[in-house]
């Protein structure tokens, strides 16, 4: 009876191993091809210029039929690739994974292939392999050393983990090599989420109002009419309540357009 006990704990331990260790070992492995050799420019099938109009233009269902129908007849890199992007756009992150794993094992054979690793990283992080996120998005960050997107998505994983200071400097680096003003403002909005929790509140204020002068969200209002309250400040406190209502309602007439 022991013994069948013992053999029930190890099938379920080999059940539950985490599946992303090989996903892990490819990475690694990958990661030198795509630091040696560069990705074409223009992808070599005709079916990737209609496809990726079908993407621009979210017409979802007919993308994916177009994708599926290219991998089906060629085992494409690319189609891989874009059928990952394309349920990534969707939220659909454990749909995403396989394929996004087939593009990276196709390697650096078709445009912007080195995105590869951000994405991979996405569905990780989103799907709870965080550790295995954290690997991807550092291999982006050997691929885009001046890029933002990777220090950025460590950051928040350094938060989650109560990694604060590691949260701090990854943040600060993703600020400063951001141009776009609507990337620096979720940098902004989540440094104030890093001063609340070193209770600083009144840096979190500062972090709040630098970000929506870059950009106005109304998630980062109603996050500012909080503080200025706790702040005792209650007149910025209202005035950043109808900022938050305004730009809400404007969200929302985008939504229905």
């Amino acid at each position: 009876m022991r013994k069948r006990i013992i053999l029930c704990v190890v099938l379920w331990a080999v059940g539950c191993s985490p599946p992303s260790d090989t996903i892990r070992t490819r990475m690694q492995a990958a990661l030198p091809l795509f630091e040696a050799q560069s990705p074409p420019d223009a992808s070599t099938d005709a079916r990737a210029k209609e496809v990726r109009q079908q993407l621009a233009q979210a017409q979802w269902d007919a993308a994916q039929a177009t994708l599926e129908s290219w991998w089906g007849q060629d085992s494409d890199g690319e189609a891989a690739f874009l059928l990952g992007w394309l349920h990534h756009q969707q939220k659909r992150y454990a749909l995403a994974l396989p394929w996004v794993e087939r593009a990276l094992a196709a390697g650096p054979t078709y445009p912007k292939a080195g995105q590869v690793f951000f994405l991979l990283g996405r569905c990780l992080q989103e799907t709870g392999d965080l550790q295995g996120a954290r690997e991807a998005y550092t291999a982006d960050g050997v691929l885009f050393p001046d890029g933002g997107d990777s220090p950025f998505r460590l950051a928040l994983l350094d938060f989650e983990e109560g990694r604060l200071d590691d949260c701090e400097e990854r943040l600060t680096a993703a600020l400063e090599r951001f141009s776009a003003p609507r990337d620096k403002a979720k940098v902004l909005a989540h440094r104030a989420d890093l001063h609340l929790a070193r209770d600083d509140p009144a840096a979190a204020r500062l972090s709040l109002e630098q970000c929506v002068s870059l950009f106005p969200h109304y998630e980062a209002f109603y996050k500012l009419s909080q503080i200025c309250a706790r702040l005792g400040d209650e007149a910025a406190a209202s005035a950043a309540r109808e900022l938050h209502l305004l730009w809400r309602e404007r969200a929302r007439g985008g939504e229905d357009n």
